[in-house]
């Protein structure tokens, strides 16, 4: 029944706003659990997990293309990947966003036209426009939208509903502060940047 009830939930998102308190807005998941996995296809129909983000902050992001509350939403979201994207934190290398979109089926042309629009310029796209069927806003029981879920590197939820000022302060509460703890992990960038070059060079080699 949850599924069949979603689509009008969502639609009086639309009207509910920025608003609609964080209980009605996410219901199936709380601080401190194990974030759900999500695999579902991206534009392409590649199948994207979120767990390829295990050792990332990431910001699970609810939102859709009709949605003007979520286009709203969007460049705070677009500004935060920016700032925290390269960061270190607490247990974790890097912020990621993992966009689920609630896009109804046969929304591609009106997602891609959208991801476009508002430069939500990452990787991780990923909805349900061949059949509408929506797991991860099943899973998360998902009822109005923008929503979103913040995860630390270890997978673990760290809060829910986070937006304008509210996410960012956030994100600076899991930043790393410890010198020493930053200086191992700035080496341990500059090691792997290192590799992909060398491996690069040998592609490029084995190529020609």
């Amino acid at each position: 029944m949850r599924r069949l009830l979603l689509p009008l939930a969502l639609v009086l998102s639309v009207l509910a706003g920025p608003g609609a308190a964080a209980q009605q807005r996410i219901n199936g998941v709380h601080p401190g659990e194990q974030a759900p996995e999500i695999a579902m296809e991206d534009p392409d129909g590649d199948t994207l997990r979120l767990s390829q983000l295990h050792g990332k902050v990431v910001l699970v992001d609810f939102w859709a293309s009709w949605c003007k509350p979520c286009r709203l939403e969007n460049p705070h979201v677009r500004k935060a990947y920016r700032t925290y994207k390269d960061q270190a934190f607490t247990g974790a290398d890097g912020f990621a966003v993992f966009s689920v979109s609630l896009d109804r089926a046969g929304g591609l042309a009106a997602w891609k036209k959208a991801i476009a629009a508002d430069s939500l310029d990452w990787h991780w796209h990923v909805g349900a426009v061949k059949d509408g069927r929506n797991a991860a806003a099943d899973r998360y029981q998902v009822s109005f939208i923008p929503t979103n879920v913040l995860i630390d590197g270890t997978g673990k939820i760290v809060a829910t509903d986070l937006h304008g000022d509210a996410l960012e302060q956030a994100l600076d509460a899991l930043l790393e502060k410890d010198p020493v703890v930053l200086a191992a992990m700035k080496k341990k960038r500059e090691a792997e940047a290192k590799a992909a070059a060398k491996a690069a060079r040998k592609a490029r080699k084995k190529a020609k």
